[in-house]
């Protein structure tokens, strides 16, 4: 038998212990998971943290390690719900996000690029300094009798039908097109092979960190607005908090790094992400807290997908 039967043959076995556990499991719970209602939901969860994922695709292929994104997110969301509920409508909730978190990634990757701190070591200082950023905006709220921005009712249609689906195509197609088709996308895939191989390649790896920076900004930055447009208002986060925002799109995006033999990591993250995110609801739907159980779940996932990602490497995996 072929190595390409033999691995068609595993996928279509996976396929089919997925689909017998989930039928199991909503005949177990009474057609609940199954629920058109349910459905829509676990979509809606799963297509949001795509594309932070999509942009930690880019971060780990430029050999970074960030994990202020969530604190990026929180203070764009809010930025979002503020320019959102002025004058700017619409406009207002997709510039502000995605502005921001422009500026902040691009930063970000300048100061991992210039400074000689390991980037995970930096990141967690930007962690800091984002949340600090972020309650100083919540205690000025506060102190003039406000409260967070929240977006009304009528201003959060990106995050329904079919406006969110719309916006998942779009984020899809142009995470393909950049990360597969685009010069940009083979410079940033280069460096995760070593910034002197890159260099002796004649990638300028200066320019080529900073427009990831850029292309990361963007994905970060719909994040952030589907967030706002689907809570109606993000709570800025304190004590490193921010960062347990990225724990399951880095699951999405490490089991997506298993399959990658299989779907291109790009069409995998989604499919990676509803797998993920369909654990989380049947353990909601099941009665399990959403505190430290279904944490200590998240944990035990990122790790074994991670683990699985890495099996092959034959050199330290920062």
């Amino acid at each position: 038998m072929t190595d390409h039967k033999k691995s068609q043959i595993q996928t279509i076995v996976i396929i089919a212990v997925i689909a017998a556990v989930c039928i199991i499991f909503n005949t177990a719970v009474e057609g609940k998971f199954f629920a058109a209602g349910n459905i829509k939901t676990l979509i809606a969860h799963a297509i949001i943290p795509c594309f932070m994922a999509w942009a930690l695709a880019f971060v780990f292929a430029c050999d970074f390690t960030d994990m202020s994104i969530g604190a990026i997110i929180v203070l764009a969301a809010n930025l979002s719900g503020f320019l959102g509920e002025t004058k700017l409508g619409y406009f207002g909730v997709v510039i502000g996000a995605v502005g921001l978190s422009t500026v902040l990634m691009v930063f970000n990757f300048f100061l991992f690029s210039k400074s000689k701190i390991p980037s995970w070591v930096a990141s967690i200082g930007m962690v800091m300094v984002y949340e600090a950023i972020g309650i100083f905006y919540s205690n000025h709220q506060m102190n003039n009798g406000k409260t967070i921005s929240q977006l009304s009712e009528g201003m959060r249609g990106l995050a329904k039908a079919p406006a969110i689906y719309i916006v998942f195509a779009i984020g899809l197609l142009a995470a393909y097109v950049i990360y597969n088709r685009t010069t940009l996308g083979f410079a940033v895939r280069s460096l995760g092979s070593g910034h002197n191989i890159s260099e002796a390649m004649g990638i300028d790896i200066f320019k080529t960190i900073l427009l990831a920076g850029v292309v990361c900004g963007i994905f970060v930055g719909c994040s952030a607005f589907l967030n706002e447009s689907y809570s109606a208002r993000i709570s800025v986060k304190t004590g490193l908090t921010s960062m347990t925002m990225v724990f399951q799109p880095i699951a999405s995006l490490m089991l997506a790094q298993v399959l990658k033999a299989k779907i291109n990591l790009i069409f995998g993250i989604p499919i990676c992400a509803l797998f993920v995110y369909g654990i989380f609801n049947m353990l909601t739907i099941a009665g399990v807290p959403s505190g430290t159980l279904q944490e200590a779940v998240l944990g035990l996932i990122v790790i074994v997908f991670a683990i699985l990602a890495q099996r092959k490497q034959k050199k330290v995996v920062k």
